[in-house]
């Protein structure tokens, strides 16, 4: 699936002995360069959790899986979730009926979208069709703002998935 032209999508594999971390700031600062990327944990404190952007109108998401790290940056939208999973991830179904990595990475990236992440039950996100792989489709939260998505080409063994909030105004 193609993600539209303001949402842009990238990886890298992480060499080994580099903490995660450095490899997603760089590809972000590659997407999104002069802005500056901060996190801070809203538990306690520490430099992990939603990345923020200064600088630039663009909200960004990470993700890692199977040693690769990912990054979205989506210029002029409120917010964007992305996630990938390992496509020979098992035991989904135990929080997820019937989860596959498909299922779980689209559901993860609609939290990230929603901002609270895994504090959610992931049973919340609601899709409004069973859109296939490769189509767009559209979810919410509790009924919430629509949350459009799309499921994108990763590297191999991985499944990835990207959201981004309908309800902010976004450049055409």
């Amino acid at each position: 699936m193609t993600l539209p032209a303001d949402v842009r999508l990238t990886w890298r594999r992480i060499p080994e002995g580099v903490e995660r971390r450095t490899v997603a700031r760089a590809l972000l600062a590659e997407l999104l360069p002069g802005a500056t990327f901060v996190s801070r944990c809203p538990s306690c404190g520490g430099d992990h959790g939603r990345v923020r952007v200064l600088g630039t109108d663009a909200a960004v998401s990470v993700s890692y899986a199977e040693g690769w790290a990912f990054v979205v940056a989506a210029a002029g939208w409120g917010r964007v979730g992305l996630d990938a999973v390992p496509a020979s991830a098992s035991g989904l179904d135990r929080v997820l009926p019937g989860g596959d990595a498909r299922s779980w990475a689209r559901v993860e990236a609609v939290l990230k979208v929603d901002g609270r992440g895994l504090a959610v039950d992931p049973l919340r996100v609601r899709f409004a069709d069973s859109a296939a792989p490769g189509e767009e489709w559209t979810a919410s939260v509790d009924d919430g703002a629509a949350i459009s998505g799309w499921d994108v080409a990763g590297p191999s063994g991985v499944v990835l998935a990207v959201a981004a909030d309908l309800g902010v105004a976004h450049p055409q």
